[in-house]
């Protein structure tokens, strides 16, 4: 990881400018890089390049003497240009540039360049959720590309629900919606960016009055210039539903009697598997862990289906049964029906250290398959970097 450090006097010039380098504690090797600095000034309303020049770094510190007498830019992007492979952090004077304009910085790849680091600060618990969701809404409009656009709008799902503060959790999904229902009717009618935000809006709807919208579209009591509700969109919102236990068994049957496909019966297994009820949760879990004649892209869909984030209390029945299923889950299936069990059923929705002490637990007990234990070590690792994630972002609120 790179990151710049550098002082600025009284005058807004550089006293002293190095990179400095570190790396996990589990592979410390450091490595040497061919990369660039560029330095960006705010101007006119625009965020553009003043100066880049190239340099090698290599150990933890490296001093950077062609940027000392310089005036201190808006914005330093080590890595400019993206020369070299390295995960990069933004120095505070840097950040709070970010925060404000990442939508006026003129050159696509150092605005992408910015999203990653501001994304990776996130996950890092270097940059509160919270200031991420509110970054993503602030600039995202300046992208162009959907694919990006799309990512972004993952990115900050993941934050409100894994990232952040629970306290925030509600706030959080409620400015979500509402900036996501803003960016839908604003859309331009049959575009990509309207079918993406209509998808976003979706996954965070959670109020009453945004429920509502999802149910009158599904119906056709409201419809968007444009939008096609098509079978994916229409089993998107339909699951949204029903995992908030505002549609059930009857209305994915009537869904499934329109779209009787493969996919139509995929995407029925899976919203099935999303009700909010104990039977639910206890049908879905028989048809896959104690049950080995489901068709693979089945139990994927049930999988996907079983952990919605609304329903941890629900899911705690379930926690330890996972433990003491995967022994006989890894010996009986086959390696890929067993690694989508283990990785899909991971109570990854259970952000608390008592999950990874269950883990460790498991590990400690007797040798395990060396396949498993890097799946478990891995969802491990999720745990607790979401813990880390929503201490910072507890100490932002």
């Amino acid at each position: 990881m790179l990151r710049p450090e550098y002082a600025v006097d009284a005058e807004g010039n550089i006293t002293s400018f190095a990179v400095t380098q570190t790396a996990v504690a589990e592979y410390p090797t450091l490595r040497s890089h061919r990369i660039a600095i560029g330095s960006y000034d705010l101007t006119d309303g625009q965020i553009a390049r003043r100066d880049s020049f190239e340099l090698d770094v290599a150990g933890p510190r490296t001093e950077v003497p062609h940027l000392v007498g310089t005036r201190a830019a808006d914005l330093v992007l080590v890595n400019d240009e993206d020369l070299s492979y390295a995960k990069i952090r933004l120095d505070p004077r840097s950040l709070a540039t970010v925060a404000r304009h990442i939508g006026s910085i003129s050159d696509s790849l150092a605005r992408t360049l910015c999203w990653s680091a501001a994304w990776d600060m996130t996950r890092d618990a270097e940059l509160p959720a919270r200031d991420y969701v509110e970054l993503m809404l602030r600039g995202i409009n300046a992208e162009s590309d959907i694919v990006v656009e799309q990512a972004l709008q993952r990115q900050a799902i993941a934050a409100v629900w894994s990232f952040a503060d629970p306290q925030w959790r509600d706030t959080g999904l409620r400015r979500l919606a509402y900036a996501s229902l803003e960016h839908l009717r604003a859309a331009a009618p049959g575009s990509d960016r309207q079918l993406s935000w209509m998808r976003t809006f979706a996954s965070v709807a959670r109020t009453d009055e945004h429920l509502a919208v999802l149910s009158e579209l599904l119906s056709g009591a409201r419809s968007l210039p444009g939008l096609d509700m098509d079978p994916d969109l229409r089993w998107h919102l339909l699951r949204r539903l029903v995992a908030c236990g505002l549609a059930g068994e009857p209305e994915v049957d009537a869904e499934l009697d329109s779209d009787d496909t493969a996919a139509g019966r995929r995407y029925a297994a899976a919203a099935l598997a999303a009700r909010p009820t104990v039977a639910a949760k206890e049908e879905a879990w028989a048809s896959v862990v104690g049950d080995d004649s489901l068709p693979n892209a089945t139990q994927a869909a049930v999988i996907a289906g079983f952990a919605q984030p609304e329903q941890v209390e629900l899911l705690e029945p379930f926690v330890m049964r996972y433990f003491a299923a995967l022994p006989d889950v890894w010996e009986k299936r086959t390696n890929k029906i067993a690694q989508g069990i283990v990785v899909g059923l991971f109570p990854g929705h259970r952000i608390q250290t008592s999950t990874v002490e269950l883990v460790d637990e498991f590990l400690a007990a007797e040798s395990r398959p060396p396949a498993l234990r890097r799946l478990l070590l891995e969802s491990r690792d999720g745990i607790v970097r979401a813990l880390r994630a929503r201490e910072c972002d507890r100490a932002a609120g």
